[in-house]
Protein backbone atom coordinates (compact mmCIF):
# COMPACT_ATOMS: atom_id res chain seq x y z
CA UNK A 1 0.00 0.00 0.00
CA UNK A 2 2.80 2.30 0.44
CA UNK A 3 3.54 2.18 -2.90
CA UNK A 4 0.05 3.21 -3.91
CA UNK A 5 0.72 6.46 -2.14
CA UNK A 6 4.22 6.97 -3.70
CA UNK A 7 2.57 6.39 -7.09
CA UNK A 8 -0.20 9.02 -6.31
CA UNK A 9 1.99 11.71 -4.84
CA UNK A 10 4.52 11.10 -7.58
CA UNK A 11 2.52 10.82 -10.66
CA UNK A 12 0.63 13.76 -10.15
CA UNK A 13 3.21 16.05 -9.00
CA UNK A 14 6.66 15.39 -10.90
CA UNK A 15 4.54 14.09 -13.93
CA UNK A 16 3.49 17.50 -14.38
CA UNK A 17 6.55 19.48 -13.42
CA UNK A 18 4.63 22.66 -14.90
CA UNK A 19 3.05 22.80 -11.89
CA UNK A 20 -0.05 22.00 -11.47
CA UNK A 21 -2.06 21.01 -14.25
CA UNK A 22 -2.78 17.94 -11.95
CA UNK A 23 -5.40 15.55 -12.33
CA UNK A 24 -7.75 14.16 -10.04
CA UNK A 25 -7.08 10.69 -8.76
CA UNK A 26 -9.61 8.00 -8.28
CA UNK A 27 -11.45 8.75 -5.02
CA UNK A 28 -11.97 5.03 -4.72
CA UNK A 29 -8.09 4.79 -4.52
CA UNK A 30 -8.71 7.48 -1.83
CA UNK A 31 -11.65 5.53 -0.25
CA UNK A 32 -9.49 2.49 0.26
CA UNK A 33 -6.20 3.48 1.74
CA UNK A 34 -7.26 6.23 4.12
CA UNK A 35 -9.23 4.36 6.94
CA UNK A 36 -6.90 3.06 9.73
CA UNK A 37 -4.05 4.71 11.51
CA UNK A 38 -1.45 2.52 9.47
CA UNK A 39 -2.63 4.46 6.31
CA UNK A 40 -2.15 7.35 7.77
CA UNK A 41 1.31 6.44 9.21
CA UNK A 42 2.39 4.91 5.73
CA UNK A 43 1.02 8.19 4.37
CA UNK A 44 3.27 10.50 6.51
CA UNK A 45 6.36 8.51 5.77
CA UNK A 46 5.67 9.42 2.34
CA UNK A 47 5.23 12.74 3.23
CA UNK A 48 9.10 13.08 4.61
CA UNK A 49 10.32 10.45 2.28
CA UNK A 50 9.73 13.80 -0.29
CA UNK A 51 10.83 16.13 2.26
CA UNK A 52 14.51 14.13 1.98
CA UNK A 53 14.51 14.25 -1.50
CA UNK A 54 14.23 18.19 -2.11
CA UNK A 55 17.78 18.30 0.57
CA UNK A 56 19.32 14.97 -0.03
CA UNK A 57 18.57 14.57 -4.26
CA UNK A 58 22.33 16.04 -5.78
CA UNK A 59 21.08 17.56 -8.73
CA UNK A 60 18.59 19.74 -6.96
CA UNK A 61 21.36 21.53 -5.40
CA UNK A 62 20.18 24.95 -4.71
CA UNK A 63 22.74 27.48 -6.73
CA UNK A 64 22.03 30.09 -3.69
CA UNK A 65 24.06 27.77 -1.36
CA UNK A 66 27.14 28.56 -4.10
CA UNK A 67 26.48 32.52 -4.54
CA UNK A 68 26.59 32.64 -1.30
CA UNK A 69 30.01 30.39 0.05
CA UNK A 70 33.24 32.14 0.85
CA UNK A 71 36.06 30.71 -1.05
CA UNK A 72 39.38 32.33 -2.35
CA UNK A 73 39.99 29.52 -5.36
CA UNK A 74 37.94 26.75 -6.57
CA UNK A 75 39.34 23.67 -8.65
CA UNK A 76 39.41 23.49 -12.45
CA UNK A 77 36.82 21.03 -13.67
CA UNK A 78 34.01 23.52 -13.88
CA UNK A 79 33.88 27.72 -13.97
CA UNK A 80 29.86 27.64 -13.05
CA UNK A 81 30.67 28.78 -9.03
CA UNK A 82 32.54 32.35 -10.23
CA UNK A 83 29.46 32.39 -12.99
CA UNK A 84 26.89 32.01 -11.01
CA UNK A 85 28.21 34.41 -8.62
CA UNK A 86 28.08 36.77 -11.87
CA UNK A 87 24.69 36.05 -12.76
CA UNK A 88 25.44 34.86 -15.75
CA UNK A 89 21.97 32.56 -17.02
CA UNK A 90 24.42 29.67 -18.67
CA UNK A 91 25.77 29.16 -15.06
CA UNK A 92 22.42 28.51 -13.78
CA UNK A 93 21.32 26.28 -16.73
CA UNK A 94 24.71 23.88 -16.22
CA UNK A 95 24.17 23.94 -12.21
CA UNK A 96 20.53 22.41 -12.30
CA UNK A 97 18.18 23.14 -9.14
CA UNK A 98 16.29 25.66 -11.16
CA UNK A 99 13.16 22.79 -11.17
CA UNK A 100 10.86 23.05 -8.00
CA UNK A 101 9.05 19.62 -8.75
CA UNK A 102 10.36 17.92 -5.27
CA UNK A 103 9.57 20.89 -3.29
CA UNK A 104 5.73 20.60 -4.91
CA UNK A 105 5.83 16.77 -4.48
CA UNK A 106 6.19 17.30 -1.06
CA UNK A 107 3.30 20.23 -1.24
CA UNK A 108 1.17 17.65 -2.97
CA UNK A 109 1.82 14.85 -0.60
CA UNK A 110 0.97 17.31 2.31
CA UNK A 111 -2.09 18.36 0.45
CA UNK A 112 -3.17 14.52 -0.08
CA UNK A 113 -3.10 13.76 3.39
CA UNK A 114 -4.59 17.15 4.80
CA UNK A 115 -7.94 16.63 1.73
CA UNK A 116 -8.44 12.54 2.86
CA UNK A 117 -7.77 12.71 7.02
CA UNK A 118 -12.00 12.94 6.89
CA UNK A 119 -12.25 9.38 5.65
CA UNK A 120 -10.30 7.84 8.84
CA UNK A 121 -13.09 8.34 10.95
CA UNK A 122 -12.56 5.52 13.45
CA UNK A 123 -8.97 6.94 14.30
CA UNK A 124 -8.91 9.29 17.43
CA UNK A 125 -8.84 13.26 16.92
CA UNK A 126 -5.59 13.25 19.07
CA UNK A 127 -4.00 11.03 15.95
CA UNK A 128 -5.88 13.17 13.39
CA UNK A 129 -4.07 16.31 14.57
CA UNK A 130 -0.71 14.61 14.36
CA UNK A 131 -1.00 13.77 10.76
CA UNK A 132 -2.23 17.34 9.85
CA UNK A 133 -0.09 19.38 11.75
CA UNK A 134 2.99 17.08 10.27
CA UNK A 135 1.42 17.78 6.95
CA UNK A 136 1.06 21.76 7.68
CA UNK A 137 4.66 21.93 9.23
CA UNK A 138 5.89 20.35 5.62
CA UNK A 139 4.12 22.46 3.55
CA UNK A 140 5.39 25.26 5.79
CA UNK A 141 8.71 24.09 4.94
CA UNK A 142 8.49 23.88 1.50
CA UNK A 143 6.83 27.08 0.78
CA UNK A 144 9.68 29.19 3.16
CA UNK A 145 12.06 27.60 0.54
CA UNK A 146 10.22 28.45 -2.37
CA UNK A 147 10.07 31.82 -1.08
CA UNK A 148 13.87 32.35 -1.00
CA UNK A 149 14.74 30.53 -4.13
CA UNK A 150 11.89 31.59 -6.08
CA UNK A 151 10.21 34.60 -4.78
CA UNK A 152 6.86 34.64 -6.77
CA UNK A 153 5.45 31.05 -7.36
CA UNK A 154 2.26 28.94 -7.24
CA UNK A 155 0.05 28.07 -4.86
CA UNK A 156 -2.11 24.98 -4.88
CA UNK A 157 -4.45 24.60 -2.35
CA UNK A 158 -5.81 21.03 -3.12
CA UNK A 159 -4.82 17.82 -4.79
CA UNK A 160 -8.78 17.88 -6.23
CA UNK A 161 -8.08 21.41 -8.35
CA UNK A 162 -7.56 20.45 -12.75
CA UNK A 163 -6.82 24.59 -12.76
CA UNK A 164 -3.70 25.19 -13.88
CA UNK A 165 -1.97 27.79 -11.83
CA UNK A 166 0.24 30.83 -12.30
CA UNK A 167 3.08 32.27 -10.12
CA UNK A 168 1.71 34.20 -7.24
CA UNK A 169 3.26 37.01 -5.47
CA UNK A 170 5.95 36.29 -2.97
CA UNK A 171 4.45 37.84 -0.22
CA UNK A 172 1.30 35.14 -1.26
CA UNK A 173 4.02 32.23 -0.75
CA UNK A 174 5.78 33.69 2.47
CA UNK A 175 2.07 34.19 4.09
CA UNK A 176 1.02 30.32 2.76
CA UNK A 177 4.24 29.09 4.99
CA UNK A 178 3.54 30.88 7.87
CA UNK A 179 0.03 29.92 7.75
CA UNK A 180 1.00 26.30 7.90
CA UNK A 181 3.74 26.90 9.84
CA UNK A 182 1.24 28.64 12.65
CA UNK A 183 -1.21 25.87 12.27
CA UNK A 184 1.82 22.71 12.69
CA UNK A 185 2.79 24.91 15.81
CA UNK A 186 -0.59 24.79 17.21
CA UNK A 187 -1.46 20.97 16.40
CA UNK A 188 1.74 19.69 17.29
CA UNK A 189 3.11 18.26 20.41
CA UNK A 190 6.88 18.62 21.70
CA UNK A 191 9.58 15.87 20.69
CA UNK A 192 9.63 14.08 23.48
CA UNK A 193 5.84 13.53 23.58
CA UNK A 194 5.44 12.25 20.10
CA UNK A 195 5.21 8.70 18.84
CA UNK A 196 3.80 7.28 15.15
CA UNK A 197 1.35 5.00 14.56
CA UNK A 198 3.40 2.32 15.85
CA UNK A 199 3.98 4.06 19.26
CA UNK A 200 7.97 4.78 18.28
CA UNK A 201 9.12 7.93 19.45
CA UNK A 202 9.49 10.52 16.44
CA UNK A 203 12.49 12.37 18.12
CA UNK A 204 13.24 15.24 16.10
CA UNK A 205 13.74 13.34 12.69
CA UNK A 206 9.44 14.57 11.85
CA UNK A 207 8.39 18.05 12.85
CA UNK A 208 7.33 19.15 16.33
CA UNK A 209 6.26 22.04 17.90
CA UNK A 210 9.70 23.54 18.53
CA UNK A 211 10.80 23.14 15.13
CA UNK A 212 7.67 24.64 14.16
CA UNK A 213 8.86 27.52 16.13
CA UNK A 214 11.94 27.92 14.55
CA UNK A 215 10.04 27.87 10.85
CA UNK A 216 7.91 30.74 12.27
CA UNK A 217 11.10 32.52 13.84
CA UNK A 218 12.89 32.13 10.46
CA UNK A 219 9.75 33.07 8.58
CA UNK A 220 9.10 36.43 10.26
CA UNK A 221 12.77 37.10 9.73
CA UNK A 222 12.84 36.87 5.76
CA UNK A 223 9.76 38.94 5.64
CA UNK A 224 10.94 41.48 8.15
CA UNK A 225 14.31 41.67 5.42
CA UNK A 226 11.69 41.68 2.69
CA UNK A 227 9.48 44.34 3.57
CA UNK A 228 11.70 46.27 6.39
CA UNK A 229 9.10 45.92 8.57
CA UNK A 230 10.58 45.39 12.16
CA UNK A 231 7.19 44.14 14.10
CA UNK A 232 8.33 40.76 11.78
CA UNK A 233 11.62 40.81 14.11
CA UNK A 234 9.53 41.07 17.00
CA UNK A 235 7.73 37.96 16.41
CA UNK A 236 11.38 36.20 15.38
CA UNK A 237 12.52 37.22 18.69
CA UNK A 238 8.99 35.67 20.51
CA UNK A 239 9.33 32.41 18.51
CA UNK A 240 13.47 31.77 19.35
CA UNK A 241 12.48 32.57 23.10
CA UNK A 242 10.28 30.27 23.66
CA UNK A 243 12.74 27.57 22.39
CA UNK A 244 15.96 29.32 24.00
CA UNK A 245 14.13 29.28 27.26
CA UNK A 246 12.85 25.72 27.36
CA UNK A 247 9.31 26.30 27.15
CA UNK A 248 8.69 23.65 24.37
CA UNK A 249 11.43 20.92 24.59
CA UNK A 250 14.43 20.17 26.27
CA UNK A 251 17.45 21.65 24.12
CA UNK A 252 21.27 22.59 25.35
CA UNK A 253 24.03 24.44 23.81
CA UNK A 254 26.93 21.59 23.15
CA UNK A 255 30.03 21.97 25.08
CA UNK A 256 32.34 23.35 22.67
CA UNK A 257 32.66 23.22 18.47
CA UNK A 258 34.43 20.14 19.02
CA UNK A 259 31.04 18.46 19.99
CA UNK A 260 28.92 20.52 17.09
CA UNK A 261 31.23 18.24 14.92
CA UNK A 262 30.89 15.28 16.17
CA UNK A 263 27.25 14.80 17.32
CA UNK A 264 25.62 15.10 14.20
CA UNK A 265 23.15 11.93 13.82
CA UNK A 266 21.78 8.98 15.05
CA UNK A 267 24.62 7.43 17.16
CA UNK A 268 25.90 10.16 18.97
CA UNK A 269 23.04 13.15 18.31
CA UNK A 270 23.02 16.66 18.43
CA UNK A 271 21.69 18.55 21.74
CA UNK A 272 21.26 21.42 20.24
CA UNK A 273 19.40 20.30 16.70
CA UNK A 274 15.95 21.70 16.35
CA UNK A 275 14.85 19.14 13.33
CA UNK A 276 17.26 17.35 11.19
CA UNK A 277 16.50 14.82 8.53
CA UNK A 278 18.29 11.60 8.89
CA UNK A 279 20.89 10.50 6.54
CA UNK A 280 22.17 7.44 4.90
CA UNK A 281 23.87 8.36 1.72
CA UNK A 282 23.91 5.29 -0.02
CA UNK A 283 20.01 5.77 0.28
CA UNK A 284 19.79 7.54 -3.31
CA UNK A 285 21.42 6.71 -6.61
CA UNK A 286 24.28 4.27 -4.81
CA UNK A 287 25.86 7.13 -2.80
CA UNK A 288 25.88 10.39 -4.70
CA UNK A 289 23.86 12.53 -2.68
CA UNK A 290 24.77 15.62 -1.08
CA UNK A 291 25.49 14.13 1.90
CA UNK A 292 24.00 15.42 5.19
CA UNK A 293 26.09 18.77 4.95
CA UNK A 294 23.44 21.81 3.21
CA UNK A 295 23.29 20.94 -0.69
CA UNK A 296 25.95 22.96 -3.09
CA UNK A 297 28.90 23.08 -0.77
CA UNK A 298 31.08 20.29 -2.54
CA UNK A 299 34.12 20.69 -0.33
CA UNK A 300 33.94 16.87 -0.33
CA UNK A 301 34.94 16.77 -4.48
CA UNK A 302 38.06 16.48 -5.75
CA UNK A 303 40.06 18.24 -8.51
CA UNK A 304 39.76 14.91 -10.11
CA UNK A 305 35.94 14.67 -9.01
CA UNK A 306 36.85 10.90 -7.59
CA UNK A 307 35.09 9.69 -4.79
CA UNK A 308 38.49 9.65 -3.12
CA UNK A 309 38.77 13.30 -2.31
CA UNK A 310 37.60 14.19 0.99
CA UNK A 311 38.89 17.63 3.06
CA UNK A 312 40.80 14.97 5.09
CA UNK A 313 40.67 11.43 4.13
CA UNK A 314 41.09 9.15 6.96
CA UNK A 315 42.64 6.32 4.19
CA UNK A 316 45.35 8.46 3.83
CA UNK A 317 48.60 8.77 5.49
CA UNK A 318 48.80 12.13 6.63
CA UNK A 319 51.80 14.06 5.22
CA UNK A 320 50.66 12.97 1.78
CA UNK A 321 47.31 14.91 1.73
CA UNK A 322 46.70 16.78 -0.88
CA UNK A 323 45.65 20.37 0.06
CA UNK A 324 43.97 21.01 -3.67
CA UNK A 325 41.85 17.93 -3.74
CA UNK A 326 38.67 19.94 -2.47
CA UNK A 327 36.63 21.60 -5.60
CA UNK A 328 36.52 24.90 -3.38
CA UNK A 329 39.69 26.37 -1.94
CA UNK A 330 39.70 28.47 1.33
CA UNK A 331 43.27 29.74 2.13
CA UNK A 332 44.96 29.54 5.32
CA UNK A 333 45.18 32.98 5.78
CA UNK A 334 40.95 33.62 5.56
CA UNK A 335 40.57 30.85 7.94
CA UNK A 336 43.10 33.13 10.53
CA UNK A 337 40.93 36.33 9.38
CA UNK A 338 37.39 34.86 9.91
CA UNK A 339 38.33 32.89 13.21
CA UNK A 340 40.34 34.30 15.49
CA UNK A 341 43.58 32.95 17.17
CA UNK A 342 41.61 31.51 20.16
CA UNK A 343 38.22 30.55 18.57
CA UNK A 344 37.93 27.18 18.73
CA UNK A 345 36.16 26.78 15.97
CA UNK A 346 39.51 27.36 13.98
CA UNK A 347 40.83 24.10 14.98
CA UNK A 348 37.35 21.89 15.06
CA UNK A 349 36.31 23.10 11.77
CA UNK A 350 39.54 22.91 9.92
CA UNK A 351 41.47 19.40 10.36
CA UNK A 352 44.87 20.01 12.37
CA UNK A 353 45.14 23.70 11.14
CA UNK A 354 48.26 24.70 12.81
CA UNK A 355 50.25 21.77 11.40
CA UNK A 356 49.26 22.37 7.56
CA UNK A 357 49.40 26.24 8.12
CA UNK A 358 53.33 26.24 9.65
CA UNK A 359 53.68 23.32 6.35
CA UNK A 360 52.22 25.05 3.55
CA UNK A 361 52.29 28.89 4.41
CA UNK A 362 49.03 31.06 4.36
CA UNK A 363 48.81 31.15 1.15
CA UNK A 364 48.00 27.40 1.50
CA UNK A 365 44.57 25.71 1.86
CA UNK A 366 42.94 24.82 4.96
CA UNK A 367 41.32 21.29 5.19
CA UNK A 368 37.60 21.46 6.05
CA UNK A 369 36.55 18.90 9.09
CA UNK A 370 33.36 19.92 9.98
CA UNK A 371 32.23 16.42 8.94
CA UNK A 372 34.41 13.13 10.59
CA UNK A 373 32.25 10.33 9.83
CA UNK A 374 32.87 9.14 6.35
CA UNK A 375 30.85 5.75 4.24
CA UNK A 376 33.54 3.78 2.62
CA UNK A 377 32.98 1.72 -0.33
CA UNK A 378 35.10 -1.62 0.63
CA UNK A 379 34.99 -2.95 -2.74
CA UNK A 380 37.46 0.42 -3.89
CA UNK A 381 38.34 1.31 -0.57
CA UNK A 382 37.15 4.20 -1.57
CA UNK A 383 34.78 6.98 0.39
CA UNK A 384 31.41 7.39 -0.80
CA UNK A 385 29.96 9.48 0.99
CA UNK A 386 29.81 11.34 4.38
CA UNK A 387 27.56 10.57 7.89
CA UNK A 388 25.57 12.83 9.48
CA UNK A 389 22.18 14.29 9.59
CA UNK A 390 20.97 17.59 7.74
CA UNK A 391 20.62 19.73 10.58
CA UNK A 392 18.04 22.70 9.80
CA UNK A 393 18.12 24.77 12.93
CA UNK A 394 20.54 24.70 16.05
CA UNK A 395 20.28 27.13 19.06
CA UNK A 396 23.37 28.69 18.22
CA UNK A 397 21.56 29.50 14.96
CA UNK A 398 18.54 30.80 16.95
CA UNK A 399 20.53 32.54 19.74
CA UNK A 400 22.32 34.52 16.37
CA UNK A 401 18.85 34.82 14.88
CA UNK A 402 17.73 36.19 17.90
CA UNK A 403 20.20 38.89 18.32
CA UNK A 404 19.72 39.91 14.76
CA UNK A 405 16.26 40.50 15.65
CA UNK A 406 16.53 42.31 18.78
CA UNK A 407 19.29 44.63 16.78
CA UNK A 408 17.35 45.48 13.98
CA UNK A 409 13.98 45.81 16.16
CA UNK A 410 15.69 47.69 18.41
CA UNK A 411 15.03 45.30 21.55
CA UNK A 412 17.12 44.82 24.72
CA UNK A 413 19.20 41.48 24.82
CA UNK A 414 21.27 41.32 21.81
CA UNK A 415 25.05 41.54 22.52
CA UNK A 416 23.72 38.57 24.96
CA UNK A 417 22.78 36.45 22.71
CA UNK A 418 25.96 37.28 20.11
CA UNK A 419 28.37 36.84 23.38
CA UNK A 420 26.81 33.35 24.51
CA UNK A 421 27.77 32.11 20.89
CA UNK A 422 31.06 33.57 21.29
CA UNK A 423 31.47 32.13 24.94
CA UNK A 424 31.45 28.87 23.64
CA UNK A 425 33.53 28.97 21.19
CA UNK A 426 35.87 30.88 22.75
CA UNK A 427 36.35 33.71 21.15
CA UNK A 428 36.59 37.57 22.15
CA UNK A 429 33.36 38.75 23.45
CA UNK A 430 31.54 42.39 21.97
CA UNK A 431 32.47 44.40 21.51
CA UNK A 432 35.83 43.40 20.78
CA UNK A 433 38.52 45.04 18.80
CA UNK A 434 36.87 43.42 14.97
CA UNK A 435 33.64 44.96 15.88
CA UNK A 436 34.18 48.53 14.43
CA UNK A 437 31.43 48.12 12.22
CA UNK A 438 28.56 47.93 14.87
CA UNK A 439 26.31 45.14 16.61
CA UNK A 440 24.38 43.97 13.33
CA UNK A 441 27.14 43.90 11.36
CA UNK A 442 28.97 41.63 14.31
CA UNK A 443 25.99 39.37 14.21
CA UNK A 444 26.04 38.76 10.49
CA UNK A 445 29.34 38.17 10.70
CA UNK A 446 29.28 35.97 14.08
CA UNK A 447 26.30 33.80 11.73
CA UNK A 448 29.37 33.71 9.44
CA UNK A 449 31.49 31.98 11.44
CA UNK A 450 29.61 29.82 13.42
CA UNK A 451 27.24 28.40 10.10
CA UNK A 452 29.91 28.48 7.80
CA UNK A 453 29.06 24.96 6.67
CA UNK A 454 25.77 25.23 7.18
CA UNK A 455 24.62 27.22 3.78
CA UNK A 456 22.86 29.82 5.21
CA UNK A 457 25.21 32.51 4.20
CA UNK A 458 23.40 33.93 0.87
CA UNK A 459 19.72 34.23 2.49
CA UNK A 460 21.69 35.92 5.73
CA UNK A 461 23.52 38.76 3.05
CA UNK A 462 19.69 39.03 0.98
CA UNK A 463 18.02 39.45 4.70
CA UNK A 464 19.88 41.96 6.02
CA UNK A 465 20.27 43.83 2.77
CA UNK A 466 24.08 43.05 2.14
CA UNK A 467 24.05 42.02 -1.20
CA UNK A 468 25.70 44.88 -2.57
CA UNK A 469 28.47 45.68 0.25
CA UNK A 470 31.81 44.87 -1.69
CA UNK A 471 33.54 42.02 -1.27
CA UNK A 472 30.60 40.39 0.32
CA UNK A 473 29.25 38.03 -3.04
CA UNK A 474 30.66 39.67 -6.39
CA UNK A 475 30.91 43.20 -8.21
CA UNK A 476 27.42 41.74 -10.49
CA UNK A 477 25.13 42.09 -7.20
CA UNK A 478 27.06 45.08 -6.28
CA UNK A 479 25.77 46.40 -9.65
CA UNK A 480 21.95 45.47 -9.49
CA UNK A 481 19.86 48.10 -9.44
CA UNK A 482 16.55 48.65 -7.67
CA UNK A 483 14.86 47.72 -10.76
CA UNK A 484 17.10 44.73 -11.05
CA UNK A 485 16.10 43.67 -7.57
CA UNK A 486 12.28 43.98 -7.80
CA UNK A 487 12.81 41.87 -11.20
CA UNK A 488 13.55 39.00 -9.19
CA UNK A 489 17.28 38.88 -9.79
CA UNK A 490 18.22 37.85 -6.03
CA UNK A 491 16.09 34.70 -6.97
CA UNK A 492 16.61 31.77 -9.12
CA UNK A 493 15.54 31.67 -12.30
CA UNK A 494 12.59 29.21 -13.16
CA UNK A 495 13.34 25.69 -14.87
CA UNK A 496 12.80 25.71 -18.33
CA UNK A 497 10.69 22.58 -18.20
CA UNK A 498 7.96 24.40 -15.79
CA UNK A 499 7.16 26.37 -19.32
CA UNK A 500 6.68 23.86 -21.56
CA UNK A 501 2.89 22.77 -20.96
CA UNK A 502 2.02 25.53 -18.39
CA UNK A 503 0.86 28.49 -20.47
CA UNK A 504 0.43 30.64 -17.49
CA UNK A 505 4.03 30.36 -16.07
CA UNK A 506 6.13 33.67 -16.69
CA UNK A 507 9.45 34.23 -16.00
CA UNK A 508 10.73 37.04 -13.82
CA UNK A 509 11.66 40.32 -15.82
CA UNK A 510 15.27 40.13 -14.66
CA UNK A 511 15.68 36.48 -16.08
CA UNK A 512 13.39 37.60 -19.04
CA UNK A 513 15.90 39.66 -20.42
CA UNK A 514 18.85 37.80 -20.13
CA UNK A 515 17.48 34.22 -20.90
Amino acid sequence: MKKIIYCIAWTACIACNDLLDVKPENAVTYTNFFQTEKDLGQANAELYARLREIYFVYSRANPHDIIGLRYDAQNAYSAYPDELKNLLPQAFKEQGGLSWSYHYAAIFQANLILDNLHRATDVPDERIAFYAGHAHFVKGLAYHEIARRWGDAPVPTTTRSIETLGRSPAAEVIDTARTNALKAFVLLKPYEEQVDHRGEPTYKYYGHRAAAAALLANIHAWNAGRTGNMEEYKETDRYCSMIINGELGSFRMEEDPEAVCLNKGTTYPSSESLFELVNYPLDFNGGFTTGHYHVGIGFHMGDTYSWGAFPFNPLDDQEEQNQYFNYYLLANASVKEIWGANDKRRQAYFYNFDYYNEKWGDDGYAFPYFWREVVVDPAWNEIVNLLGNRIFWRLADLRLLRAEARCRAGLPGAEEDLNAVRTRANADLYPAAGDAEGLQMAIFREREKELFFDGERYYDIIRNGYYRLPGMISEAFERLSDADVQGGALHVPVSDEVFESNTRMRRNPFWLSRW
